[in-house]
């Protein structure tokens, strides 16, 4: 068995067990309430599926980079609903249901909009199939999510009993993956600095955390829940769709590097939010 072959099938199973575990996390009256605050919702959608991915189209063709740097900086930016969202929400101490049905919303879009961004914005000379990335999103992201939900209609006690060995399972498999990837790739990481992608990758998120906040509505719990769930990107999928549809390895470094930077800051920015003055 190849070395690529494990990273696959290692993100596959993280990607699996992460979105099962936000399902069962959730319910359908989370859901819905979620769809009531309209305004609210049609913002967060503006900003994580058109404003972030546009934002980072306009950088990569700013700023100089390699073809398969680029890709990436693309392909994390239109992945939208990061699964840290509901955790930053918690250490912020901010609006955790919008932040729980604000990324299962994120989760469920994007198995349209992932396709059709990456079909808009990746440079020119990278290609992919997107129908062939909608039906992977669709198995591996909406599937399990939509599962989790659904046990709420099929039995209370038997979620109530998955929920913690499936969260466990995810959070040990988010640890192996990322060992195996400094592993295999940490020659290929060292490689991104002075390359120009860690700084696009901070000027990105700094503007998602920017942008987030201004739309994230009158109230100052949801614009935190915004500013954090926009910045910090949906790394699981991203990093499922780089081990999958792309050969240049220089597209999944820059993924990883991408989503460390959104989701120290992020979480750096939610830690300092605890602290306020009500």
């Amino acid at each position: 068995m190849s070395v690529s072959t494990v990273v696959e099938f290692a993100t596959t199973i993280f990607v699996l067990l992460t979105m099962f575990s936000i399902g069962m996390e959730l319910s359908f009256a989370r859901l819905l309430a979620v769809f009531r605050e309209r305004r609210l919702m049609a913002k967060s959608l503006l900003v994580n599926t058109g404003l972030i991915p546009l934002l980072a189209y306009l950088t990569v063709r700013s700023v100089p980079v390699e073809a398969g740097y680029a890709a990436g900086v693309v392909l994390i930016a239109v992945a939208p609903g990061a699964p840290f969202g509901p955790k930053f929400a918690e250490i912020s101490k901010s609006d955790i249901e919008f932040a729980s049905g604000l990324m299962a919303v994120l989760g469920i879009v994007s198995v349209v909009t992932i396709p059709v961004s990456l079909g808009l914005f990746l440079p020119g000379n990278v290609t992919v199939d997107p129908l062939a990335i909608g039906w992977m999103i669709f198995v591996v992201q909406l599937l399990p999510l939509l599962v989790g939900i659904g046990l709420d209609f099929y039995s209370a006690s038997a979620k109530r009993w998955l929920y913690p060995p499936i969260q466990r399972l995810s959070d040990l498999s988010f640890l192996f993956l990322i060992v195996l990837l400094v592993v295999v790739y940490i020659d290929e990481m060292l490689t991104l600095v002075g390359t120009g992608t860690l700084f696009i990758s901070v000027v990105i998120v700094g503007a998602s955390l920017l942008l987030g906040y201004v739309l994230g509505g009158p109230k100052r719990n949801t614009r935190e829940v915004l500013a954090t769930t926009t910045a910090a990107r949906n790394a699981a999928i991203a990093l499922f769709i780089a081990t999958t549809s792309f050969s240049d390895p220089d597209v999944l470094m820059v993924v990883i590097a991408f989503s460390f930077v959104g989701v120290v800051l992020s979480g750096l920015l939610a830690g300092m939010w605890k602290y306020r003055t009500v």
